[in-house]
């Protein structure tokens, strides 16, 4: 009888011990047998049991069984959604009542009548909701993962290279245990960011006011939603009512949605910039092999739920290209037009009706600056800051902008992304208008100059600009109009 073979009657062979350290590393096979000796077990019985080769097939079933199905890509979006929810559950569950959920819609549709008189964008199309905590994490579940995936396949792929590192000496006796052991790799990494990813979800699930206010708009679709259960938690400490603050949310995300609804190329255009930033982060791999060496997944006790957590604080290189912190600044200016105008056009809106209107106004701007803490969230994610730095600076703006142009005029800016200031133009908003502004009348003349220098040589203007099938008519604005009306006039409402 060989020494492998530890049935009490040789001696064991520490072997296991070096397949250990090949696959989890000194610090981490350290941990995986000072708690099996601190729950009482003899890591030589267990661990020789273990890797005798009679059982090998059932330990490789039980990896691959805790690992689960991560799908295709470098996160196991699976495994994410469920730690979201199972999170929820156990920490944070709330309820809805059909008597809050009816008020919360309700307060939707007042806010949608206070705007009109605000803004010249029509409501969102769809349906206003009143959302629980699991709710909001299925509807924001999508947009998240487009977000978050592209930073994460650059984690992914530097972990599963330092482990791949790790494990090129791996004992021949472990290569039935493993099989592919890159594959293996990648899948377990997929689980760990699925773990962290959704417990990142979950966080901002019992922040989230509606589809906005975490900085970017989550929400696939045009609609309005609230999450009363959170609302409740933030008013509940104020001096101001709730009923008000109720209001007061409903209208800053009915003015949101109708920004993001009415300006088609608004959206993409913030979603696209967020991705082009975090597929461009390099990464630590100090920090990286560091942590990979600390690691330790205990094979004895595998839950997917338990896996260990990654230190995103320090694995973002912070030195950004030229191109990326281009990209971020662009990406902070339109973040804090955005909120610029919601705030400015929300204020505008509830200053008739709501007696607190205005230390509301500056509570939530000081709650968006400073205190929103899905700022902390996405920082940790993404490594870069998703926030409005000058989001008083874009408030200003616009309201010299209505009193500049009016409403009409004001909202037209959205328009396209050429029409709105420059982060010059918010140090100086009477320059946009007394100067930029003037740069673009000029520009319409010419066009309007060459439009009808085309018509002299037989072409009439509007032929020249249009065919015959895409010529703009009033009748159609007005078809639209009427079909819009005739969507608002049935209950767009539903819990």
């Amino acid at each position: 009888m060989s020494n492998s073979d530890h049935n009490g009657q040789g001696a064991p062979d520490h072997n296991w011990e070096e397949m250990l350290r090949a696959i989890f590393g000194p610090d981490g096979a350290e941990q995986i047998i000072e708690r099996m000796k601190a729950e009482g077990q003899d890591p030589d019985a267990t661990m020789s049991q273990m890797f005798n080769p009679t059982n090998i097939a059932m330990v490789t079933q039980q990896i691959q069984a805790m690992l689960g199905s991560s799908g295709e890509g470098p996160v196991n979006w699976q495994l994410a959604e469920r730690v979201a929810r199972e999170t929820i559950t156990r920490k944070n569950m709330d309820r809805l009542s059909a008597d809050k959920a009816d008020r919360t819609r309700s307060s939707m549709r007042t806010a949608s009548l206070w705007l009109d008189a605000a803004s010249e964008f029509d409501p969102a199309t769809g349906p206003n909701m009143a959302l629980t905590r699991l709710d909001w994490i299925a509807h924001s579940l999508g947009t998240f993962r487009k977000l978050i995936e592209p930073i994460g396949a650059n984690v992914a792929r530097a972990f599963t290279d330092a482990f791949s590192a790790q494990t090129e000496h791996l004992p021949p006796q472990m290569a039935g245990l493993f099989g592919d052991p890159t594959a293996f790799i990648s899948k377990m990494i997929a689980s760990v960011l699925g773990v962290q990813y959704g417990g990142a979800l979950a966080e901002l699930a019992v922040k989230s006011f509606g589809s906005t206010d975490t900085g970017v708009p989550l929400l696939e679709g045009s609609s309005s939603i609230l999450v009363p259960s959170n609302i409740d938690e933030f008013a509940k400490d104020l001096e101001i009512p709730e009923e008000e603050i109720l209001f007061y949310v409903a209208v800053r995300e009915a003015a949101a949605a109708r920004l993001y609804t009415r300006v088609p190329w608004l959206r993409p255009r913030v979603l696209d910039t967020i991705a082009e930033i975090a597929s461009g982060i390099d990464i630590n791999m100090e920090s990286i092999e560091e942590q990979v060496r600390g690691m330790a997944i205990d094979p004895m006790r595998m839950d997917p739920t338990d896996m260990p957590e990654i230190d995103m604080s320090n694995i973002f290189v912070l030195e950004l290209s030229e191109e990326q912190e281009d990209a971020v600044e662009r990406l902070q200016h339109l973040l804090s037009l955005i909120e610029g105008w919601v705030s400015e056009v929300s204020a505008r809106a509830v200053l008739p009706h709501l007696p607190n209107a205005v230390p509301m106004r500056e509570l939530f701007a000081r709650r968006y600056a400073t205190d929103n803490p899905a700022k902390a969230v996405w920082e940790a994610q993404l490594g870069i800051e998703l926030a409005a730095r000058r989001q008083r600076e874009a408030a200003a703006f616009w309201q010299l902008a209505e009193a500049k142009k009016g409403i009409k005029d004001r909202d037209a800016m959205w328009s396209h992304p050429d029409l709105l200031p420059t982060a010059e133009a918010l140090d100086n908003p009477e320059s946009f208008f007394d100067g930029e502004q003037e740069d673009i009348e000029a520009e319409l003349d010419s066009f309007l100059e060459g439009l009808f220098g085309d018509a002299e040589q037989g072409e009439a203007p509007h032929e020249a600009a249009f065919g015959d099938d895409d010529r703009p008519h009033r009748e159609d604005n007005d078809e639209v109009g009427e079909s819009d009306n005739d969507s608002s006039s049935e209950d767009p409402d539903q819990g």
